[in-house]
């Protein structure tokens, strides 16, 4: 009887072969073998044991399978069997398998095989659709979205509050330090009593955010991902001074009497009024401080006394690796350019793209050969759109191969 399993098989195949998701019917041949035989002349012991395997190995196996063998659906497709075209199938089996089936045994099992054959057909098409279903949530869920506006305020007893929380508002009028002016930025109220010595806040940006502040000064701080502002309640003394980790843009409010400074851990700036980006991510290898408007004054190297002014359109870049400090002239727009709600590469380093990426889209990134990071990419890109197009360029290169699995992007050589 095993060749007549054979036919009942290839006419299965056959039928979904004229569907287009043939591939899925390919890769669980084995299992629609296995069912058609155990509903036509039974399974071996070892048979049984490969299809049971298949059946608790997921959830949703077992309710294909449920259906497949269900009495009454059996009942249903017996009467359809006159719908078979049974010479057509007697032809290309003989033709593609080369088994000399008779035609007496055909027509002798064939009031079974049709039922079975229906049934199997019937039950990969549910099974396609499953598929199909399932490859749909697979995608919605691999869509890796742009981030937004969020924060974490940290106060100077300890307490926390998450920016753009429903609660934050209430919790900020209740602490009498701050008004909500948005949910994308928080205003230090200028109005608020001097105080005898500077009491410390901060914000946290996680990855996939990003969020405004505006100093009791005036001054306005936009915080790219990843970064860390420490700031007073209230300006104290002469001197006007944050501390930063990570990626911020500052517009500062002009007081010649009261510089203000931006202290990281290798580079400070010094500037009275003016527009400028710091970049002291402590992940990567450079600092760096453009500006845009103004002068700053720069302090690198041992204790900060190594100094450098620069001017619009100059960067002042210190590499922590060589213990070198660099100015060059450049285009502020490609520094700034994630303030304004883009990206721009202009022949960048893949490693270094996808760095930055990463911490916008919160996702990872892998590399299945080393080569890829140094790959040269250009390009704008929108901020506020999810990562899809950025991989359809990558795609377009003919060079990598993108994958996504989660929030995990894999990037390997063809």
């Amino acid at each position: 009887m095993r060749g007549d399993s054979s036919f009942l098989f290839f006419q299965l195949l056959y039928v979904c072969n004229q569907n287009k998701n043939m591939d899925v019917i390919s890769r669980n041949k084995r299992i629609c073998q296995l069912i058609a035989k155990q509903l036509w002349e039974g399974l071996g012991d070892d048979e049984k044991q490969e299809l049971q395997e298949w059946i608790q190995a997921f959830p949703e196996n077992k309710l294909l399978y449920d259906e497949l063998v269900k009495r009454e659906r059996v009942k249903q497709y017996v009467k359809k069997r006159e719908s078979i075209d049974v010479g057509r199938y007697v032809t290309m089996y003989k033709r593609e398998l080369g088994i000399k089936s008779k035609w007496r045994v055909i027509n002798r099992c064939w009031r079974y095989a049709a039922a079975i054959l229906v049934l199997c057909v019937v039950g990969v098409c549910i099974w396609m659709n499953k598929q199909e279903n399932v490859g749909i949530c697979e995608i919605a869920q691999a869509v890796i979205e742009p981030g937004k506006a969020k924060a974490l305020l940290v106060l100077d007893d300890g307490r926390e509050i998450e920016l753009g929380d429903q609660k934050a508002s209430k919790d900020l009028e209740e602490s009498g330090i701050v008004i909500v002016s948005d949910s994308s930025r928080i205003k230090y109220n200028q109005e608020e009593k001097a105080e005898e010595k500077e009491v410390m806040n901060k914000i946290i940006v996680p990855t996939g955010g990003e969020y405004n502040l505006i100093l009791s000064d005036g001054t306005w701080v936009y915080l790219n991902a990843e970064s860390v502002i420490t700031f007073p309640k209230k300006f104290v003394g002469e001197r006007r001074e944050v501390i930063l980790e990570g990626e911020a843009y500052f517009h500062v409010t002009a007081s010649k009497e009261h510089p203000f400074i931006v202290k990281t851990r290798d580079m400070d700036v010094l500037v009275t009024g003016t527009e400028f980006n710091v970049k002291a991510y402590p992940d990567e290898s450079n600092v760096q401080t453009t500006l845009l408007q103004g002068k700053v004054v720069v302090f690198v190297g041992e204790n900060k006394k190594e100094k450098v002014e620069i001017r619009p359109s100059q960067q002042a870049e210190w590499d922590r690796g060589r213990v070198k400090l660099q100015v060059r002239e450049v285009d502020p727009d490609l520094f700034v350019a994630w303030k304004n709600g883009h990206f721009i590469f202009r022949q960048d380093r893949l490693e270094d793209i996808m760095r930055a990426l990463a911490r916008w889209y919160d996702m990872e990134v892998i590399y299945l050969d080393a080569s890829i990071k140094d790959m040269a990419f250009a390009g704008k890109l929108d901020r506020s759109e999810d990562i899809t197009p950025i991989l359809n360029v990558l795609r377009a290169t003919d060079k990598l191969t993108v994958k996504v699995n989660g929030k995990r992007i894999i990037l390997g050589v063809k």
